[in-house]
């Protein structure tokens, strides 16, 4: 079943007037030459710098709406450069894809129907080492099951194994991703393959997750930048 959605919408400069210039040495004459040519390229710096990251647009899910069932909305922002790709409501489910044009992605998944701890235990021979760290805080505050406090986990596979061939994890570079997490969750995992969706999830009447993979396993900095201001934006909604 698929569902639309609400969006909302959202510039400025100055000059600082020539100082006059008296009679002086030359050398004098030189300085302030050099000093007027170089202050519009300060100012455009610091413009650019300054420049903020506008969250237009905020989605609603719909899993509780669709269903006529009791059941949490969840909100997120985002800004005009990402798409709602992909909307899907199931009776036990629901999937949102938000896209970006380099093919990035932030995915909000429930998941219903599936008794707590019972979500599935992933490939049989294949294990990943994953390092997760806190890299921001998230509005996320659960509403009536004590989870803790709730961060924006950066996730990166540090090792692999294949449990017929390696008595040990190989150390590699491997793919970042980024979550909405309990805090309690960060540190080092080791763990059974697993889709992303599924293994960042955590328990909240239905395993939920809200995550973010970049085509070739990295985002760039702007991207970085966008995914992390998206995901802290998750939260509850308020009744």
């Amino acid at each position: 079943m698929m569902i639309g959605i609400l969006a909302s919408c959202t510039a400025c400069g100055s000059e600082t007037p020539p100082v006059p210039v008296e009679e002086s040495t030359q050398e004098e004459t030189d300085n302030i030459v050099s000093s007027s040519k170089e202050t519009p390229v300060l100012e455009s710096e610091e413009n650019s710098d300054t420049q903020e990251l506008k969250l237009d647009h905020t989605y609603v899910t719909q899993f509780g709406t669709v269903n006529a069932v009791s059941y949490p909305c969840f909100l997120f922002d985002y800004p005009e450069n990402w798409t709602i790709t992909k909307e899907e409501v199931s009776q036990t489910d629901e999937t949102v894809v938000l896209t970006n044009e380099r093919g990035s992605t932030i995915t909000y998944t429930y998941i219903g129907g599936v008794a707590e701890g019972q979500l599935g235990s992933g490939s049989a021979t294949d294990m990943t080492r994953i390092e997760l760290s806190a890299v921001a805080d998230s509005q996320f505050i659960p509403g009536y099951e004590d989870l803790g406090k709730f961060v924006v986990a950066e996730t990166k596979i540090t090792g692999t194994m294949d449990m017929l061939t390696d008595s040990d994890f190989v150390d590699t570079d491997g793919a970042v991703s980024f979550a909405v997490l309990p805090e309690n969750r960060t540190g080092t995992e080791e763990t059974t393959d697993l889709p992303l969706r599924v293994q960042n999830t955590f328990w909240y009447s239905g395993y939920v997750s809200f995550t973010a993979q970049a085509p070739d396993g990295q985002f760039t900095e702007a991207e970085q930048t966008e995914v992390i201001a998206i995901l802290s934006s998750f939260r509850v909604e308020d009744n």
